[in-house]
């Protein structure tokens, strides 16, 4: 496993390009830079809608890879439909497995959470190899920061504004991502933040040894 020790150790080499709509300062997509780092131009990605959605719009694209948009409720379902294809070609010979693709699940905490949790489980039941890279702001922000399944107790958001009604807020408390993946057994779980680029990257570098779901939040 090449891991790297600091800062100047990581590679300088880009598979995203800069001027995309998302916010300034975007530390998801700080984070997935620096993902893409290591996984390579090489990739799918499976886009479920959420804030990620707005970097590939049709005609324009930073990614130097290939992008499928899904509805909030199937990104698996899209990747286990990739990864078949893929082991389809590499059997019958009509593609070389040095060349084959990684597959990456990008979705946000609305999607992984709630709307996309039962094709979750279903890619998770049936061992598909992707990733699945969650952003995690703990609400649903492309529409405006309702409540989600990631949202902490006692939280104020547009849909649980603290006030006389109700002076706490959020009233039920974050589901427990980490176990319902566990419950699966997959091969791989991690947690990374763009505060700590070294470990961010030598956990994606770890990733890539194990075959089956590998989940990744940040």
């Amino acid at each position: 496993m090449n891991t790297i020790k600091s800062i100047r150790d990581i590679p300088l080499h880009e598979n995203i390009y800069p001027g995309t709509p998302a916010c300034a300062g975007c530390g998801g997509l700080l984070s997935l830079r620096h993902c893409l780092k290591i996984l390579g131009e090489n990739i799918v990605i499976v886009n479920a809608a959420g804030c990620f959605t707005l970097l590939s719009v049709y005609p324009y694209t930073p990614f130097r890879s290939s992008w499928l948009y899904t509805a909030m409720a199937c990104a698996p379902a899209g990747a286990q439909g990739i990864r078949d294809a893929l082991d389809i070609l590499i059997k019958k010979g009509r593609l070389n497995p040095d060349e084959d693709l990684k597959v990456v699940v990008l979705t946000g905490d609305g999607v992984a959470y709630d709307i996309g949790l039962a094709s979750t489980s279903g890619a998770l039941y049936r061992n598909v190899d992707f990733y699945y890279l969650c952003s995690d702001n703990e609400a649903y922000g492309n529409t405006g920061f309702q409540s989600s399944g990631a949202t902490p107790f006692a939280s104020n958001t547009r849909t649980t504004p603290a006030g006389k009604m109700n002076p706490l807020g959020e009233l039920f408390y974050k589901k427990d991502l980490f176990e319902i993946w566990r419950s699966h057994k997959p091969p791989y779980l991690a947690t990374i933040s763009p505060a700590h680029p070294v470990d961010l990257i030598n956990k994606f570098e770890k990733a890539k040894h194990y075959k089956g779901p590998k989940l990744v939040t940040l």
